[in-house]
């Protein structure tokens, strides 16, 4: 809880971190977290759940500079929500992590959420999640590799596309024995046939 003497500064600096100006805004980020980094952390994890994009936007961003100790408090956040919108949110914060600490290997809560949000109805949700995987390295592409056999097609198409950017053996093993599977739908190996070619 900020105390009466800092909530003025708080302030100032949260009106920074709204400024559109980048570099006041890193600054301000980086004097938040400094400083009032359990009540800023807090502030960011509920403009998630706002309306207004561009907070949205920025509120992800400076979330994904506090590292894995935000990962635990999305997973139950991510399920209690409804909101589509919210949800995805909660995902693009986890990409923003994984990318910003270089991290190849996510704690069991995290991978069975994305796990769920893979297997969600939402295009929206499941492109996230097909993203959060990509940027997993091995660990995301062993998921990608059983999902583009998923009988849904956008899964299937969005886990080939994700494939196709981090190609190595296994993935071209995997793409030759598509290509040969009666029971592949033609988009899918359409998609493949088309990066051979290229």
């Amino acid at each position: 809880m900020i105390n009466s003497a800092d909530i003025n500064e708080y302030i100032d600096l949260y009106k920074d971190f709204l400024h559109p100006n980048p570099n006041i805004n890193s600054q301000a980020i980086f004097l938040l977290r400094k400083d009032f980094r359990v009540e800023f952390l807090n502030n960011l994890l509920t403009n998630l759940k706002g309306e207004d994009v561009v907070i949205r936007r920025r509120s992800i961003l400076a979330l994904g500079e506090y590292g894995e100790e935000v990962l635990n408090l999305i997973v139950p956040l991510y399920f209690r929500s409804e909101n589509k919108v919210v949800k995805v949110s909660y995902l693009k914060t986890i990409i923003k992590i994984i990318v910003n600490f270089n991290l190849k290997e996510l704690n069991q809560d995290v991978m069975s959420l994305i796990d769920i949000a893979l297997k969600d109805s939402s295009p929206e949700i499941i492109l996230s999640a097909v993203s959060l995987l990509r940027q997993l390295g091995v660990n995301g592409r062993d998921i990608l590799m059983r999902t583009c056999r998923d009988k849904d097609l956008l899964r299937a198409k969005a886990s080939v596309s994700a494939l196709l950017e981090m190609k190595d053996q296994n993935v071209d093993d995997l793409f030759d024995q598509l290509l040969n599977d009666k029971s592949i739908d033609p988009m899918i190996k359409e998609d493949i046939l088309r990066d051979k070619i290229i």
